[in-house]
């Protein structure tokens, strides 16, 4: 329609130019007149459509914008869990700094972080391990806004021992690493969006004398580097169940 209107304006600014050469009936100044205000009429009223069709059209993100805005909007609480047998507990240090930097990595790929340390995966009176369901509960009630997913995270010391097993040739044959977990539970029913396992890149013979805080604190400084591998795993599986 609008170029409808364009190419119309045009035709009658181009008559009222050649009328007088066609003929002296169109020479005269009132049909020179109304053939230019018409001419002038459909150009602006093709102007006023084209002005209006993009005020009014919704801008169209591209897909990596529209995926950037799905992340930002998505809001995910991280729950420490110390409760599986030989995990570290999560008022030591080393818990602590790999939390934190599973929260960070969240954060810079565009998720809303809440803190869920306040939650507790397992039940105080019988030590019993609360389900996914009770866990996800408890989030959102601690939480003001929706959740749309929890991560239950837990750190662990990992051993290995070399040919011969713990011992060779009376020495400690024991290798360290750590290994962190994590459970990613949807926010609205609870099911579970994947399980998650990251090991530290590095390894690190032990002595007898290496009792289990020593051991916590030979691993500490990776445990970061695992929790920031996990939280790409989530990413990735936020971004696909989104």
């Amino acid at each position: 329609m609008i170029a409808a209107l364009v190419v119309l304006g045009l035709a009658l600014l181009g008559a009222a130019i050649l009328a007088p050469r066609v003929s002296a009936t169109l020479a005269s100044p009132a049909i020179r007149f109304t053939l230019v205000g018409l001419g002038a009429a459909c150009l602006l009223a093709a102007v006023t459509s084209s002005v209006l069709t993009l005020v009014q059209a919704p801008a169209q993100p591209t897909a990596a914008v529209q995926s950037s805005q799905s992340a930002r909007m998505a809001r995910v609480l991280v729950v420490a869990d110390d409760g599986p047998e030989g995990s570290i507990p999560r008022s030591d240090p080393a818990f602590q700094a790999a939390l934190a930097a599973l929260e960070d990595q969240l954060r810079r790929n565009g998720f809303a972080v809440s803190d869920g340390r306040g939650i507790s995966t397992v039940n105080p009176l019988d030590r019993v391990r609360l389900t996914d369901t009770e866990i996800v509960q408890l989030a959102r009630r601690q939480q003001r806004e929706p959740i749309d997913a929890v991560v239950v995270f837990s750190l662990f010391v990992r051993m290995e021992f070399g040919q011969g097993g713990p011992t060779i040739a009376g020495r400690s044959n024991t290798i360290l690493s750590g290994r962190g977990t994590a459970t990613l539970l949807r926010g609205t029913d609870s099911a579970n969006l994947g399980a998650f396992e990251a090991i530290t890149p590095g390894r690190w013979p032990v002595g007898f004398d290496c009792a289990r805080t020593c051991q916590v604190a030979t691993i500490g400084a990776e445990g970061p580097l695992v929790a920031e591998t996990i939280a790409d795993q989530v990413v990735a599986t936020l971004r696909t169940a989104r």
